[in-house]
């Protein structure tokens, strides 16, 4: 048993430390900055897809469980736009624009660690969109202006692409962005463990105490 209680308290204390350590002040397990900079309108990260098969996940009470964050700094000085939106609209909205689909990036969630990935993009070749993002009203998410913004979203079933611009629609799109993720239930279950190893520890405590005490 005590064994038992010790994994617990190790691997409790293991989880609930690595989301202090690597979590932003919101509680966020965020990757490193990625540098993106594309000469088109637009940087989309298309391919979003939610599927959940109803259950507990979806419940109203249980949805904010996970819930998404997504930075971007502007690199140039312009002030910029990230919107998440349903793929029918955001695909819409840029159908025959000149964007750049991220396709292929390697995220590094440790702080601790260098991240040397290299973007691959997919260039669609277009024209300029038909209005500034802001003017459009099928955002499910959205932040603009100048330096940092983020944008939160708690997931729901659909397919999403995730995009960035220039504010005024404007050509020449270079960010620092950052995703990250926070799991509220890993918490719980950090707590879970640390709590249920410390109950069978003294269990056990009391056990060998009073087998030790009774013996002739």
């Amino acid at each position: 048993m005590l064994l038992l209680a010790f994994g617990l308290l190790m691997g409790g204390g293991a989880m609930l430390w690595t989301q202090t350590a690597i979590a932003d002040q919101n509680g966020y397990m965020m990757t490193n900055p990625a540098h993106l900079s594309v000469a088109s309108y637009a940087i989309v990260q298309s391919g979003i897809d939610v599927h959940m098969n109803g259950g507990w996940m979806m419940s109203p009470s249980n949805r904010d469980i996970i819930s998404v964050k997504i930075t971007a700094t502007s690199n140039n000085g312009k002030p910029i736009f990230i919107g998440l939106a349903s793929q029918q609209y955001a695909q819409s909205y840029l159908n025959n624009v000149n964007i750049d689909k991220l396709i292929s990036y390697e995220w590094v969630t440790n702080r601790m660690m260098d991240d040397k990935g290299i973007p691959a993009y997919q260039t669609i070749p277009g024209g300029t969109p038909s209005s500034p993002p802001l003017t459009q009203s099928f955002w499910v998410s959205q932040s603009s202006g100048a330096g940092t913004q983020t944008i939160t979203w708690t997931p729901s079933m659909g397919e999403y692409w995730v995009v960035v611009m220039n504010t005024d629609g404007s050509k020449s799109v270079d960010v620092n962005v950052q995703v990250g993720a926070r799991a509220t239930i890993l918490t719980w279950i950090g707590w879970g463990m640390l709590i249920g190893g410390l109950m069978i520890a003294l269990v056990s405590v009391i056990i060998l105490y009073f087998g030790a005490f009774r013996r002739p």
